[in-house]
């Protein structure tokens, strides 16, 4: 049986991350399979409440080159490492803030793959005109199929933005210069040269509203649409209130009542902190019970053992005063 190459972007985050790790170890499946890490910010200590684990028995870690703090490209530099290995038939792309929920859940993605003409299989992002694509924060793809676009966005040396509702060039205001340089299938955001209508439509329903604006992901989404299947996998996407706004409080794969996999959403913004001084006002207000949240979920589910790591990185990285000073609070529980 071919086996899976579960893909995990790691950023900046340690309980999340050790949480994710936690649960991908703990559960079993009948299907075999490979954990591969892309560090997107190699230098960060947070990769130690793993790599100084046995979490980190069996695993690939891979140190993003191309471009750093990209979710996107950490996709990207990990298909780099896995399309051409036989043994790999299919990649499952997951988020740091998630967590597997039971034995088989696994399992459950590959089930969804009914044939070789099913490019990806995942949860269809579609609210408002800003998402419509099969999101990679949880999903399944056929390498087969996905590493002719990988090489398609590789290969691709021009710097023109295409868009139904009209062009743009590398050079333009707002728009990436360097982007030739560092994309592929997940990170491409220069749009379709030449689209089909299907593609045009599913452009101009929220794939990419406008020329500069494309999920990680979204691209891969539009370029398989008309000549592969997708399956949208039965999922329940719940909001809630954060401090006035409204939010994911997650994505449960398989259904809330018993879930394969949760993606939790919120679990890396509101540690931007940890980058840059944060003044985005959704992110500040919702920064507290994010961080709350993710302290109760991980004292639930992971082992003292490993909860003593995470302690001693997020003191040594000062995090109180990186908090203060580009959040404008203190949350203890990010301790």
């Amino acid at each position: 049986m071919s086996k899976v190459a579960v893909c995990v972007p790691n950023g900046h985050v340690t309980k999340w991350y050790q949480l994710l790790m936690y649960s991908l170890k703990k559960h079993k499946n009948d299907v075999d399979f490979d954990i591969f890490v892309g560090n997107t910010w190699p230098e960060h200590p947070s990769r130690r409440v793993v790599e100084e684990t046995d979490l980190a028995d069996n695993v690939t870690f891979i140190d993003c080159k191309m471009r750093k703090h990209s979710h996107a490209t950490a996709l990207d530099e990990i298909l780099d490492v896995i399309q051409d290995d036989p043994q790999y038939k299919y990649m499952m792309a997951v988020e740091t803030d998630a967590m597997a929920c039971r034995d088989g859940w696994l399992d459950w993605f590959v089930s969804q793959m009914k044939d070789d003409s099913i490019a990806m299989a995942g949860f269809f992002w579609h609210e408002g005109n800003m998402h419509y694509n099969i999101n990679p924060s949880g999903t399944l793809y056929n390498i087969n199929i996905i590493k002719k676009y990988h090489q398609e966005a590789r290969d691709n040396d021009e710097g023109i933005f295409y868009h139904p509702k009209g062009n743009k060039i590398d050079t333009d205001g707002g728009m990436d210069p360097s982007i030739k340089n560092v994309v592929g299938a997940f990170a491409e955001t220069r749009g379709i040269k030449n689209p089909t209508q299907v593609q045009v439509d599913v452009m101009l329903k929220g794939c990419s509203p406008h020329v500069s604006w494309w999920e990680p992901g979204a691209w891969l989404y539009c370029k398989t649409v008309g000549e592969y299947g997708a399956v949208a996998v039965h999922c329940d996407h719940i909001y809630t209130s954060y401090a006035g706004h409204k939010a994911p409080e997650g994505t449960y794969y398989g259904g809330k009542v018993n879930p394969q996999y949760i993606h939790f959403w919120g679990g890396t913004r509101c540690y931007d902190f940890l980058k840059h001084p944060v003044n985005d006002n959704f992110v500040k207000s919702c920064a507290p019970l994010w961080i709350k949240r993710e302290d109760t979920i991980w004292k639930q589910n992971v082992p003292e053992r490993y909860r003593k790591k995470v302690h001693e990185v997020n003191k040594n990285i000062d995090l109180e005063n990186k908090m203060r000073e580009n959040l404008g609070i203190w949350v203890p529980e990010a301790l």
